[in-house]
């Protein structure tokens, strides 16, 4: 009986082992092994600005040219003050207002007769603007240039020399060209210059060499 009693007590020990579900115990010295999360990939997110634009070169438009209209003689007047060997004379704008964006242009300066004055702006003082590559315009057309000369011969006439200038008139609009033209051509140069009487050139007498005297050779007499 007594044995029994002690067969029965072991089934019920073990019965109580195996029934737990619990899991097997460690082994001393040994861990288990650790899981680490593998990290989700990251996506940009996008911004609000939008990708530049590629540049476009501009196209460059074609430069307006201005209607113009060349003069062979400007329109101006005035003179030089008194006759001489070398004179400075005053040329004035005389074609009346001019409109506003147009400008006239002075250009090359000849005489007429030209044997009488050569060009020498050194006859003008210091701070006489000469008229050559000046511009007249709306707001100075009032200003005057200066043309100098320096006489080299005399006149058979007694008679004023022209100063003739030319011009270039640029225009905002072909109208006002057409204006100032008309205008200019009644008006022409009225600017000249007076010839003096050169001095006359002596010319200078050639010294006349007098003759050497002749010597006379003597000859020696046998005695």
């Amino acid at each position: 009986m007594a044995t029994l009693v002690a067969v029965i007590a072991m089934l019920a020990v073990g019965c109580s082992d195996t029934s737990t579900g619990g899991s097997a115990p460690e082994t001393p010295g040994t861990t288990a092994p650790s899981t680490t999360a593998t990290p989700e990939p990251t996506t940009a997110e996008p911004t609000s600005e939008p990708p530049p634009e590629p540049t476009v070169p501009e196209s460059t438009q074609p430069r307006q040219v201005k209607p113009s209209i060349n003069l062979a003689t400007a329109p101006v007047g005035g003179g030089s003050d008194q006759a001489a060997v070398r004179q400075c004379a005053q040329a004035n704008w005389l074609a009346g207002a001019i409109p506003p964006g147009t400008t006239v242009t002075l250009g090359s300066v000849h005489l007429e007769p030209g044997n009488i004055f050569k060009l020498s702006q050194s006859s003008c003082p210091n701070g006489h603007r000469k008229c050559s590559g000046f511009v007249w315009k709306a707001s100075n057309r009032t200003q005057p240039c200066y043309v100098g000369v320096v006489q080299v011969a005399n006149s058979d006439e007694d008679k004023t020399v022209s100063v003739v200038i030319k011009a270039r008139i640029t225009c905002a609009t072909k109208q006002d060209c057409r204006s100032v033209q008309a205008a200019a051509k009644k008006q022409g140069s009225q600017v000249g210059v007076s010839p003096v009487e050169l001095p006359s050139k002596t010319p200078t007498p050639t010294p006349t060499l007098s003759p050497e005297p002749t010597k006379t050779v003597e000859t020696p007499t046998g005695g």
